[in-house]
């Protein structure tokens, strides 16, 4: 009797060992998981300029284990060890919890110490060839039954719900989605390996740097609402066309800077448009007068932007509107014919695409304040080293120890 309840004694201590131990892992994934909420939530906030310190306890707290209580023994902005003592944008969380159990009390004295520590930072996440840079709205949309295939990502920075709206008939194929605010998709409208990124931070403006501005010669008209008949074969040099540019022929677009002062750069569909090293600007005085795009379907239209030997300042830039933006949208319609190469970039104005069976782009990079897609449209991004210093990628938070 003696011996079986000396067993029975070691048996039921062991087993209260054993599960006030599973008590303390599970305190410690619990507690783990609420530093890795306060450190993202950290460096979210203070990249948008929020008091992170204040973010990072909100979610610690919001995530806390289920004892009586957690400390947080440190918030620091860059960490103070690990490998990201450097990285200014890295916020570094330790907390702690400790309580007595039934059973370890009895042979302890003082409770065990559980501790969590978690560092995140920004991280790059894929390449995007649409950006749509509106802070409200809807940034992205698809129309209709849109049939969109792009080799590349698509990011809306609105901060609305539905930042990226697709319609429920409309499919997306494209290996990443990023917004600032939501994204209405379903999973008829996207593959199934697409990555979603909603409530994400901004991704900044690619072409804001280069700190590019309409130029100001000649401040001549070169023409005046220049219409070019069908059946017309003419040769159109850079200069300043203002009030609209109509083609309809066959036009050689030379070498260099076109200025559309008002009116509407018009490709009709009986057009024939060729160019290489083109940069086409539009601009005017008001954003009610900003020129705007208008590319017909049918058209047969080659266009492509100067390389950097050919133009530094403007090198890749296909389309450039006005930053001061344009109440009008812009519409770029084309099928097999329509062959753009280079970055349509219009911050202030609204961009329309829609594609035809055939149609496809092996470099058209699209930043707009927002965009919409309709039809069929193929765009494989496969640009050439020239556009290797161009910085299109998302910014997300990850947890990196």
């Amino acid at each position: 009797m003696a011996l079986t309840a000396f067993g029975l004694t070691t048996l039921i201590g062991g087993a209260a060992l054993a599960t006030d131990t599973a008590q303390w892992f599970l305190w410690k994934r619990q507690l783990q998981q609420a530093v890795d909420a306060g450190a993202r939530a950290a460096v979210l906030s203070e990249q948008l300029g929020f008091d992170y310190n204040a973010a990072a306890t909100k979610e610690v707290g919001r995530n806390r284990v289920s004892t009586s209580g957690v400390t947080i023994e440190l918030i620091s902005n860059p960490p103070t060890s690990g490998a990201y003592m450097s990285d200014s944008n890295a916020v570094e969380v330790r907390a702690i919890t400790s309580q007595m159990l039934p059973f370890s009390s009895m042979f302890l004295n003082v409770a065990p110490t559980v501790r969590a520590r978690a560092v995140a930072t920004v991280a790059s996440d894929g390449e995007y060839c649409v950006i749509a840079l509106s802070p409200t709205g809807v940034g992205i949309n698809t129309q209709g039954s849109a049939q969109v295939n792009l080799g590349c990502g698509a990011a809306a920075n609105s901060n609305v719900a539905t930042a990226v709206d697709l319609d429920g008939s409309s499919w997306l194929n494209t290996p990443n989605i990023h917004a600032v605010g939501g994204i209405d998709a379903s999973s008829a409208s996207i593959p199934a390996n697409a990555a979603l990124q909603p409530y994400g931070l901004p991704i900044v403006d690619p072409i804001a740097a280069r700190n590019l501005t309409v130029p100001t010669t000649p401040t001549a008209c070169t023409a005046n609402n220049l219409n070019v008949a069908p059946s017309t074969t003419v040769t159109l040099y850079p200069g300043r066309y203002c009030n609209g540019l109509t083609l309809q022929g066959n036009v050689t677009l030379s070498p260099g800077v076109y200025l559309m002062d008002k009116g509407t750069f018009s490709v009709t569909s009986q057009a024939h448009v060729i160019g290489e090293g083109v940069t086409i600007i539009l601009t005017g005085d008001d954003p009610k007068n900003v020129a705007t795009v208008k590319l017909v379907g049918g058209a047969d239209l080659d266009l492509r932007a100067p390389t950097a030997s050919e133009d530094p300042t403007w090198k890749n830039i296909l389309f450039f509107q006005d930053p001061i933006g344009s109440t009008s949208e812009s519409n770029m319609a084309g099928g097999s014919t329509l062959q753009l190469d280079g970055i349509v970039y219009m911050p202030g104005g609204d961009l329309t695409f829609t594609g035809n069976s055939g149609q496809h782009a092996d470099c058209l990079l699209m930043v707009a304040n927002q965009i919409s897609f309709a039809g069929t449209t193929s765009l494989d991004n496969k640009c050439g080293s020239d556009y290797s210093d161009l910085d299109m990628s998302a910014r997300v938070v990850r947890v990196v120890e």
